[in-house]
């Protein structure tokens, strides 16, 4: 039996929803550059460093390097990033003078999608957004790595008709092939 659903609103799906909201709008706004705006973000990352690993360029963008591995491939055979072996066999980027350009070129398109989502809100409410944004990335970053472990599943007490933790065993119910219910 599915537990029935909380009444609080999911945090990933409320956020989840505005980020592809913003992302479409900045999508649509950059579309005369041929840039989205998850390559725009990796250009002006790689920019502002200079020179930047790897690693250090999803670390800093809170995504994972398989992610950026195919995004920064992308990118190097669009011409606009170049790469060096780095100390410790690291990959380092930075960018050419035609990912300089593409960046210089699509900068005035991404100040408008900016200025479009800050007169929609209001300065108080942008300035509110960004910090609060920041917040919780930082708070989902220290969540993930709390001591503590995920709560145990829940199933119905047939006795009390309340919720009571079980504990799961690894053998399969013949009849319908699933974990069950020690």
């Amino acid at each position: 039996m599915i537990p029935p659903a909380s009444t609080d609103p999911c945090g990933f799906a409320g956020l989840r929803r505005a980020s592809r909201a913003v992302c479409h709008l900045y999508d649509l706004v950059l579309a005369p550059t041929q840039l989205k705006i998850t390559q725009y973000t990796m250009l002006r990352q790689i920019a502002d460093a200079g020179e930047i690993a790897h690693c250090d360029l999803a670390r800093k963008c809170v995504g994972s390097e398989e992610t950026f591995s195919r995004r920064l491939a992308s990118a190097r055979k669009c011409g606009w990033v170049s790469m060096r072996v780095g100390d410790r066999q690291r990959r380092v980027y930075r960018l050419t003078e035609k990912g300089m350009q593409v960046l210089r070129e699509a900068t005035p398109y991404w100040e408008r999608a900016q200025d479009r989502m800050r007169r929609q809100l209001g300065d108080s409410d942008w300035q509110t957004l960004l910090t609060l944004a920041q917040r919780v990335a930082d708070a989902a970053i220290r969540a993930e790595s709390a001591p503590h472990r995920n709560s145990r599943p829940m199933a119905v007490d047939p006795l009390s008709s309340g919720m009571i933790p079980i504990p799961l065993s690894r053998k399969r119910d013949d009849e319908h092939s699933t974990v069950t219910a020690a």
